[in-house]
Parts: C-alpha cells; sequence; structure tokens
C-alpha cells in the first residue's frame, strides 16, 4: 500500500534538514517503489562538486536552480542517469542526489538478489527515470511518499562517493552523505 504522498513543503527547507528527512521516505514511479536509504547535497557555489557552482543556470542545470520540490535528472558517463531533487540552501541552488534504495513494490526478483538499486545509475535505470523527469515538479511522474521515519541513532554521515580531489577540493571529504547505517542496500558502506 502506497502511502501519502509528501508536498512541496516538505522540499522548502534548508537543504540538510531535506535530505536527512528524506532517508526512509518511498520513491515511486508508476507502480514501482523504492525505500530511500542513502542520499548525498550538492550546494550552490561553493561546492565544486556541485552543477550550480558557476552560478549560472544551464539548459541542463535550470532545474538546480528552479524552485524547491522539482525533479533534475542528468546523464553522467553519456550512458547512466542520476535522480536529484531540488531544496534550499544557504548559499544558493542545490539539490540531493537519490544514491540507493531498498526495493519495495514491482521489481523482479533479480533486482532485490543483485542489489539492483544500490547505486544511483542501477536506480534510475531499474525505475526508468530518465531526462523526460527533468524539471517536472515532485509528483509529477516520480513520487515522493511519506514512508516510515529512519530513527536519528539510525542516521550516519559520510563524505560523498566518487569526487576527485584534486577537482573538488576541500569538497571532496565534507560529510554531506546521509545513510540509514547498516541497510544492505547502500552504494557503499
Amino acid at each position: 500500500m502506497q502511502g501519502e504522498a509528501v508536498g512541496r513543503a516538505f522540499f522548502a527547507r534548508e537543504i540538510h534538514e531535506v535530505a536527512r528527512d528524506l532517508l526512509g521516505r518511498e520513491v515511486w514511479v508508476g507502480a514501482r517503489g523504492a525505500r530511500i536509504v542513502e542520499v548525498e547535497v550538492y550546494e550552490g557555489a561553493n561546492d565544486a562538486a556541485s552543477h550550480a557552482r558557476s552560478g549560472v543556470p544551464t539548459a541542463r542545470t535550470w532545474p538546480m536552480f528552479a524552485e524547491p520540490g522539482r525533479v533534475y535528472v542528468y546523464r553522467i558517463y553519456g550512458m547512466h542517469r542520476c535522480l536529484n531533487l531540488r531544496a534550499p540552501s544557504r548559499v544558493g541552488p542545490g539539490a540531493i542526489l537519490v544514491r540507493a534504495a531498498e526495493p519495495l513494490c514491482g521489481f523482479e526478483s533479480r533486482v532485490r538478489e543483485k542489489r539492483r538499486l544500490s547505486g544511483p545509475a542501477l536506480l534510475c535505470k531499474e525505475m526508468g527515470i530518465d531526462e523526460r523527469f527533468s524539471g517536472a515538479w515532485v509528483g509529477q511522474g516520480i513520487v515522493v511518499r511519506k514512508g516510515a521515519p529512519v530513527a536519528e541513532e539510525e542516521v550516519g554521515r559520510r563524505v560523498r562517493v566518487g569526487l576527485n580531489p584534486e577537482r573538488c577540493g576541500e569538497a571532496a571529504r565534507w560529510p554531506w552523505r546521509y545513510i540509514v547505517e547498516g541497510s544492505p542496500w547502500l552504494s557503499r558502506p
């Protein structure tokens, strides 16, 4: 049974608060649903890893500069997609990357057996998320539902995954990755 969807007000709070609160929420695309267990924050011009670091929106990045509650999907390495949800930061535009989720409904058994939602590219592939969703409001094709809250003692913080320290500098060491501790669905422990 799908729970109540979160509204735009959920995303209109400070980006780190939203990121932490996304843990345990459910993301749905059609009949496929999954519980979010890992996210990363990318915020503003001071974050060398953020697509908003230039301060100028492009044809691809404009959803990061739009109102909170927009979806931002982009292609990485020319073939994979990444799902981001727009939330405001103290220092300008930002978005939260959904890195991993636990399958709940609508997936073949191979998805569960091979942890096929453990990583942003796998999550997008298995849920059918691509650039056609980019710029839409959460709730228009990609729905975030209330799910089950995660207790504070179950929330962990780590450095973000896969950032090049030479390119990103100190931003590569910021603990802006939020996880459900002990979840077998994490992209990285």
